[in-house]
């Protein structure tokens, strides 16, 4: 049960022509950007970022891989609703299935490349406290990156930091058109945590 009612896209108002651009991309009006358009300014930010760092067509970064950080990221944090939301967003833009059913074990599943692992681990540890990603982890990332597209794997985790943030704090309800995805691909969120790595 959400803490804040969604408004409908007629009562958005300011913000539902981005609104209805994320929905033309997603299949569905997500309940997080209609709760955010009780105020518009903010509503528009987080689309314009969401625009600019995971729907953005000249990114530098393989859309399947930033769908993966996201999903990472949201899953560390504990976000039900972003988990949810970047498993099936990973899912419509190119991840594999066998890397969604294997994403949690990362580091040791033969389906991920070490470059994936490098921007995975550091989704977990920048995604849950910016300063556990430690040094080793950001030269192993810029050993397989560019700077462009270390800058964008910072940006997917910034975002979602937020995101993460608000959708739980909110308590936002996943869409209907999420779970019934979900449940057709026989989606289990993990009932663990990865912590960071310590020395």
């Amino acid at each position: 049960m959400p803490h804040i009612k969604p408004l409908s896209v007629e009562e958005s108002d300011a913000a539902k022509a981005d609104i209805e651009w994320l929905a033309s991309a997603t299949g569905f009006v997500a309940n997080s950007m209609l709760t955010l358009a009780y105020r518009p300014e903010i509503a528009r930010a987080v689309l314009q970022l969401i625009r600019a760092v995971v729907r953005n067509p000249d990114g530098k970064v393989d859309p399947a891989l930033r769908w993966m950080v996201a999903h990472v990221t949201s899953l560390a944090n504990g976000c039900q609703y972003c988990s949810a939301h970047t498993f099936k967003n990973g899912a419509d833009n190119g991840v594999p299935q066998e890397k969604l059913d294997a994403i949690w074990d990362f580091e040791t599943s033969p389906v991920f490349t070490h470059a994936e692992r490098a921007a995975l681990r550091v989704a977990i540890t920048g995604g849950q406290c910016p300063a556990y990603a430690t040094e080793q982890d950001m030269t192993e990332l810029r050993r397989h990156f560019t700077e462009e597209q270390v800058v964008e794997i910072g940006s997917v985790i910034a975002l979602f930091g937020f995101n993460n943030r608000w959708n739980a704090f909110m308590g936002t309800d996943i869409e209907p058109e999420v779970l019934s995805f979900l449940e057709q691909n026989s989606y289990t969120k993990p009932d663990h945590k990865l912590a960071p790595k310590q020395d």
